[in-house]
């Protein structure tokens, strides 16, 4: 079977799964009906999150299926009743808009807080890693990575440093395809992606220097929550920093927090090119575990935009990276056995293909657009060097 075929079924292969219930369905929002990713899709047993396109496959013997998203409004059906396309509404904001100037007070009780709402101490979970990369809008790699993790901590409390060994992975699971590199103006371009360490430690990183940012306070959930919408007002101009942190005001837990920032930086020379990042964004998702009270990761969403160039400036390439982070069964008692290096270019790392697996997994969906990539790596693979370990 050719490379094309082998990889096309593997990823159509979540159609052909039967169970008792199952659902491949779209989740909208109500107002702009456009597409709402990581949404939680679940019942008792099974749990799964809707893609960038909305779209996820849930499939259990449970008849159960409900749909949250913070900041919208739940919602609980079941199998036999619920559509294909799903609308989730925004809850209304409840109070005006109150500007505040370099307010501090929560953020103060927030880090108060961090040892009480978040696990400081070593404990175990299961991750799913998507990395992807567009060269010039085209999609050119595609990586999934499940495995195990041990953490020393979640979020680092006052005087707790990042350190070289508070991760260990073990990949259990793996399949990649791509191209190693590109050709501009006949230089070629390798683009390193982040290392499996470099991912979980940006993911940790949810705090913003407070000072010169001006905060706007929007009360929701019967004043239960808090967005406070950031931005930088300083006076660097080297600064383009916004985002927001939704609060849980009972327990001043942090629940999401997002940070777009647009630098304004020199090229750093290296060999023949030059290169520069012209966006970072960055979206966590914090969820509380039921049995340990403790708020977790559950979703993690990073991209990068980087302009390319060569010495003589005489061509402009953009690169775009994007790595997804999943975690779930928090606090198990399982054992983790590293066997993978977790500082090396995760598009590097090696280990072999599970057809049974990767046929049978719901954590994310492959997107409209990874798909049409994979329908056309047969033909790329005949021109570029592919680099996969589908076989």
């Amino acid at each position: 079977m050719t490379l094309k075929k082998t990889i096309f079924l593997i990823a159509l292969s979540f159609c052909t799964i039967h169970a008792q219930n199952q659902k491949l369905g779209i989740v909208l929002d109500a107002e702009s009906k456009k597409p709402i990713e990581f949404v939680d899709v679940y019942n008792k047993y099974e749990n799964t999150v809707t893609n960038e396109n909305g779209k996820y496959f849930l499939l259990s013997s449970n008849d159960s299926i409900s749909f949250y998203k913070l900041g919208h409004e739940e919602i609980k059906t079941t199998f036999d009743k619920v559509q294909d396309t799903t609308y989730l509404s925004a809850k209304p904001f409840e109070l005006a808009e109150v500007i505040l100037s370099n307010e501090d007070s929560l953020f103060d009780k927030v880090r108060k807080q961090i040892a009480e709402n978040y696990p400081i101490k070593e404990f175990n979970e299961k991750f799913f890693i998507r990395s992807l990369l567009r060269y010039n809008g085209e999609i050119t790699r595609i990586q999934d990575i499940q495995g195990k993790l041990n953490r020393k901590t979640l979020l680092y409390a006052k005087d707790m440093e990042l350190k070289k060994k508070d991760y260990v992975f073990e990949v259990q699971n793996m399949r990649k395809i791509g191209l190693t590199e590109v050709t501009e103006n006949d230089t070629n371009i390798y683009f390193k992606f982040r290392s499996l360490r470099e991912i979980l430690a940006e993911t940790v990183q949810v705090s913003i220097t407070r000072k010169n940012y001006e905060i706007e306070e929007k009360y929701f959930d019967n004043g239960n929550k808090v967005r406070l919408e950031y931005t930088y007002n300083g006076e660097n101009k080297n600064i383009n920093t916004s985002g927001y942190y939704i609060i849980n005001l009972e327990n001043k837990a942090i629940l999401e927090f997002y940070l777009s920032h647009k630098p304004s930086l020199d090229f750093i020379e290296k060999k023949d090119i030059k290169y520069r990042v012209t966006l970072f964004e960055k979206n966590i998702i914090f969820n509380k575990d039921s049995d340990s009270g403790k708020y977790v990761i559950k979703n993690g969403k990073l991209k990068s935009t980087v302009e390319v160039t060569n010495k003589e400036e005489n061509f402009q390439t953009f690169f775009e990276s994007e790595d997804i982070l999943k975690s779930y069964e928090h606090f198990s008692a399982m054992k983790v056995k590293k066997n993978v290096n977790e500082n090396k270019d995760v598009f590097k790392l090696d280990f072999p293909y599970n057809k049974d697996f990767w046929n049978a997994q719901n954590q994310l969906l492959l997107t409209d657009e990874m798909l049409a990539f994979i329908e056309s790596v047969g033909k790329m693979n005949e021109e570029f060097d592919v680099k996969s370990n589908l076989k």
